[in-house]
């Protein structure tokens, strides 16, 4: 189960770190098509706020808190915690 939470925690991670940057890159493509019909039709060139949602920006902090959760779950605890807990017999 360790290295299962370890792999998914790692992909996890990682996705959220690609969806972010697929939705900048959209953003950016989408404001430069849209400035250069502007630029096509003889007029100047005009600042387009970007608007974003704000859903994506959500998604991908919990996408990247739930992935460093598992992540930190898979690895094993503090193995002088077990070995104390292990020989309970007096030794005389």
């Amino acid at each position: 189960m360790n290295n299962t939470n370890k792999i998914l925690g790692a992909v996890l991670m990682i996705s959220s770190i690609f969806i972010s940057t697929l939705d900048r890159i959209s953003v950016r493509i989408s404001t430069a098509i849209v400035e250069a019909g502007y630029a096509s039709g003889g007029k100047t060139r005009e600042i387009i706020p970007a608007s974003d949602n704000g859903f994506t920006g959500f998604l991908v902090y919990f996408l990247f808190f739930v992935g460093f959760v598992l992540l930190i779950a898979g690895f094993p605890g503090n193995p002088r915690k077990d070995k104390t807990n292990r020989y309970t017999q007096n030794r005389s």
